[in-house]
């Protein structure tokens, strides 16, 4: 794959989900009232409007600005990454990709409305997962392929000889 392709292949992924992130949160917001779960099955998931002020799972991590600023830093991070990392398998670009659109996602609802829009909540009875949304779950996804991908093809360290050992 030529690095202009393995490039498009990481940034089109990243246009994919927070394309994909920004229409469900405007379905979210244009059909579900805030705090009044939809249920479905069975109760196991539900629709359920929250505005997320805090980081991840709404802790409240240091406030709005500097959420703001650390998803801003990690998004640009990420992209250089992609730029950088073009001969990298194709897969890596999709995870990468993936945290790029999820990070985007939610920098974006916190430029438009100062907090990440959540609708997404699942769990048995009383006992609930912190609500979420797509780009969440693009951001894990994408985490989780990283981390598949190093653990099956770990970094080499240098071999003895190279230039990285001359002087030792």
């Amino acid at each position: 794959m030529t690095e202009t392709r393995a490039r498009s292949t990481g940034y089109l992924t990243a246009v994919a989900f927070l394309a994909a992130d920004q229409l469900t949160k405007r379905m979210a917001l244009g059909w579900l009232d805030l705090h009044h779960p939809v249920e479905f099955l069975g109760g196991l998931a539900r629709f359920t409007l929250v505005w997320n002020r805090g980081a991840a799972f709404s802790l409240p991590w240091g406030g709005p600005m500097f959420l703001t600023v650390i998803t801003a830093a990690a998004a640009v991070l990420v992209s250089v990454l992609i730029w950088r990392m073009a001969d990298r398998p194709a897969l890596f670009l999709v995870g990468m990709g993936a945290i790029l659109g999820g990070a985007l996602g939610n920098l974006l609802d916190r430029f438009i409305y100062g907090s990440v829009v959540d609708f997404i909540d699942v769990g048995i009875g009383s006992r609930r997962w912190p609500t979420f949304n797509l780009a969440d779950i693009a951001i894990t996804t994408g985490g989780i392929l990283l981390v598949i991908l190093y653990r099956r093809d770990p970094p080499r360290s240098p071999e003895k000889g190279s230039e990285t050992d001359a002087g030792d």
